[in-house]
C-alpha cells in the first residue's frame, strides 16, 4: 500500500482529518519526577484519554527536537510514545525535517523508518533529488513529507524568491519536482498560514492526474499561546476549490491540543486537550 493510500484509509477509518503535534515544552508540563518520566506520563495521559472518548486523532507528529534537547533517555520516550500511538492505529509523522546528500539521507531514512518506526517524516529539500529518493528507496509504504510552503513567519525570504528563466517562485519549483518525483509516498507539507498557495498547489498537481498528501501545520486554537494562525475555513475553502480529496490531508494543531489547559484551566491536562481536539474536530466537520 502506497503511503497516499494509507492516509485515506486511516482518515475514514477514524473519521477525522487531525494531526496532533507531540512538542514537550517542558515549563508547560506538570507533574513532579524527572523531565523525561514527565514528558511520557504526559502524552500516555493525553493519549489514555482519547481512547476512552473513543476520539482519537488520524495522526501525531512528534517533532524529534524537543526529544533529542533533553538527551538520549528522551528520544527512548519517543520511540516508547511512537510505539504506544501505533498500537492505537494512530498514523506517526516524524518530524525530523532532514535533508543532506544521498548516503546521510539513507542513514536518516533508516533511523525514521526502522529505528523509530514512523509511519512517515519531513524532509528539507534544499540539496535537490539527492535528498529525497534514499527515503523513497528505503520506504515500504512509509511517506515522505517535504517541505514546500512553510507556516513560518520568514518562510519568504527564500520560498518566495523568483527562479528564472520560468520566473515562479522558488515553493512552486520545489512542488513542480515533488510531483515529478512522486511515487505515492511522497508527501508536501504547506502552512495553513499560506492557504492561497494551498489551493494553488492541489490543483497544479491535479491537473497533472496527481493527489499528493499534505501536511498543513500552523492552526490556531483560540485561548492558547504559542499557536500560529492557521484558519481550518480557509484550508478546506482551498481544498475544495482545488476539487482535491479532503482526507487525504492532515491538520496539524500541536500546542492548541498539547496545552490546552491553557483555554480550560478548571480541567485536568489530559482533558483538556481532549476537549480542545474535539472542538478541532467539530470545526474541521464545519467545514470539510
Amino acid at each position: 500500500m502506497k503511503y497516499s493510500e494509507k492516509v485515506l484509509q486511516r482518515t475514514r477509518a477514524c473519521g477525522n482529518t487531525v494531526c496532533v503535534g507531540m512538542d514537550p515544552v517542558l515549563k508547560k508540563i506538570p507533574g513532579t519526577g524527572s523531565p523525561v518520566d514527565r514528558i511520557k506520563r504526559f502524552y500516555l495521559d493525553m493519549l489514555e484519554a482519547m481512547d476512552a472518548k473513543r476520539m482519537l486523532p488520524a495522526a501525531v507528529k512528534p517533532n524529534m527536537a524537543y526529544y533529542e534537547a533533553l538527551g538520549l533517555d528522551c528520544l527512548l520516550v519517543l520511540k516508547d510514545l511512537i510505539t504506544a500511538c501505533k498500537q492505537l492505529g494512530i498514523l506517526v509523522v516524524l518530524d525530523a525535517k532532514r535533508g543532506d546528500i544521498a548516503s546521510t539521507s539513507g542513514a536518516y531514512a533508516t533511523m525514521a523508518f526502522d529505528v523509530f518506526g514512523a509511519d512517515a517524516v519531513t524532509v528539507a529539500p534544499y540539496m535537490g533529488l539527492d535528498t529525497v529518493k534514499p527515503f523513497q528507496d528505503v520506504a515500504e509504504g512509509q511517506g515522505i513529507y517535504v517541505l514546500v510552503r512553510t507556516s513560518n513567519p520568514s518562510a519568504k525570504d527564500f520560498q518566495d524568491l523568483v527562479v528564472m528563466p520560468e520566473g515562479v517562485p522558488l515553493y512552486r519549483k520545489v512542488a513542480q519536482k515533488l510531483g515529478e518525483w512522486n511515487d505515492g509516498n511522497l508527501g508536501a507539507v504547506i502552512g495553513a498560514t499560506a492557504p492561497r498557495e494551498l489551493r494553488d498547489l492541489l490543483s497544479g498537481w491535479k491537473s497533472q492526474g496527481q493527489e499528493i498528501p499534505v501536511l498543513i501545520p500552523g492552526i490556531a486554537i483560540a485561548g492558547v499561546s504559542g499557536g500560529q494562525t492557521g484558519s481550518v475555513a480557509e484550508v478546506y475553502q482551498a481544498i475544495r476549490e482545488a476539487g482535491s480529496e479532503s482526507g487525504l490531508h492532515l491538520i496539524n494543531s500541536s500546542s492548541g491540543i498539547n496545552y490546552a489547559s491553557e483555554k480550560f484551566p478548571g480541567l485536568k491536562p489530559a482533558e483538556a486537550s481532549v476537549r480542545a481536539l474535539e472542538e478541532l474536530m467539530e470545526e474541521i466537520a464545519r467545514y470539510r
